[in-house]
């Protein structure tokens, strides 16, 4: 399948929408926080990149485990791993299947 490269304003709109899908998620509970709008960023485009791709639930709920357990030290998440990836799943093949942004 071939993909359609995002121009500057999709591109914004896309990571606008993640960033809304991994504060919903809230691992470290910090929604509610005000100017901690930005403290996911790191981990968008990686998540992007594995939905560009239909990695499958598995392989992108292993990639939240890894950042929720390892990198940020949870013992556990209230939102599982594997609930969140379909959610990501199901809200990137409903508004973004078969983008990309420019170089990727």
């Amino acid at each position: 399948m071939q993909s359609r490269t995002l121009d500057k304003s999709e591109s914004r709109e896309r990571i606008r929408e993640i960033r809304a899908q991994w504060m919903w998620w809230d691992p470290i509970g910090i929604s509610a926080i005000s100017g901690a709008a930005d403290e996911y960023d790191s981990y968008l485009a990686p998540t992007l990149r594995l939905l560009e791709r239909e990695a499958p639930t598995e392989e992108i709920a292993q990639f939240l485990d890894r950042i929720a357990f390892e990198r940020m030290g949870l013992s556990s998440v209230i939102v599982p791993s594997s609930e969140f990836a379909g959610r990501l799943q199901l809200w990137f093949a409903s508004r973004w299947r078969g983008t990309r942004v420019p170089g990727a």
